[in-house]
């Protein structure tokens, strides 16, 4: 009985306290929104809206408002659409049908991800597959500029947790980190990459710790990089820009 209650603690313990290597790094801290309004205007615009606002987002306390918009003509191609309090300030274009299922229950997250001092926003946003293919997200950022405006870039990624951004060389500057299953000698490994917005663009910050690091695909909870494949192999899975990257503003 002792040792059965010593493994049960053993396993509780590793559930509890294990992690992927980036997870020693500092991430941000979120505020989360939730307060999605659905607008259905099918029948007359062929357009479904998802709106939510954030008051006094801004450094003058404007409100901001993001909606979302898809067509029922065209499942491929949606807009984002930025207010600053009702005025509407920019358009974007987007690779990607927004519903209720993959929307409406997803807070929008704000932080400064890249330490410019100015809030950015993050919408995650599923494909909506089964199985490993419910993994399948498209991640979008919209980086505020000096002139309260944004530039957005978005990729396809996967993801099991939560997984937020990470600073990794203490700069301010967090990085993101990207998660992609790649197959390898009768194998499949989680391979993790990591970038940086700088510039006004997406730029692969590998360098900054010896990534891309590569986590064998197993049937229960792994966090450990795989001694199968030595570091060196590893960075020729490493990644210039995410899948399916794009940049618009």
């Amino acid at each position: 009985m002792r040792s059965i209650l010593i493994s049960i603690l053993t396993l509780t313990s590793f559930s509890i306290f294990a992690q992927y290597p980036f997870e020693k790094y500092p991430s941000p801290t979120y505020q989360k929104y939730n307060n999605w309004k659905r607008y259905d205007w099918t029948d007359t615009k062929q357009a479904v809206h998802h709106t939510l606002k954030i008051d006094q987002f801004f450094d003058n306390k404007e409100a901001l408002t993001i909606q979302l918009t898809s067509f029922t003509s065209n499942h491929k191609t949606s807009l984002i659409r930025v207010f600053r309090n009702n005025t509407q300030i920019q358009k974007i274009k987007e690779d990607m049908i927004f519903t209720t299922l993959n929307t409406g229950h997803e807070p929008i997250r704000v932080a400064d991800i890249n330490g410019d001092g100015l809030q950015d926003l993050k919408i995650i946003t599923s494909y909506l597959g089964n199985g490993i293919a419910g993994l399948n997200v498209k991640i979008i950022y919209l980086f505020q500029t000096q002139n309260q405006e944004f530039i957005k870039v978005s990729f396809s990624d996967m993801i099991d947790t939560d997984r937020t951004e990470r600073d990794f060389d203490g700069d301010g500057n967090f990085e993101i980190i990207t998660m992609g299953l790649n197959g390898y000698d009768k194998h499949n490994y989680w391979t993790f990459n990591i970038f940086e917005y700088k510039n006004e663009e997406l730029q692969s910050a590998n360098f900054k710790d010896e990534y891309p690091i590569m986590i064998q695909y197993l049937y229960r909870k792994n966090y450990e990089i795989t001694k199968k494949i030595d570091r060196q192999k590893m960075k020729e899975f490493a990644l210039t820009f995410p899948r399916h990257y794009d940049k618009r503003n």
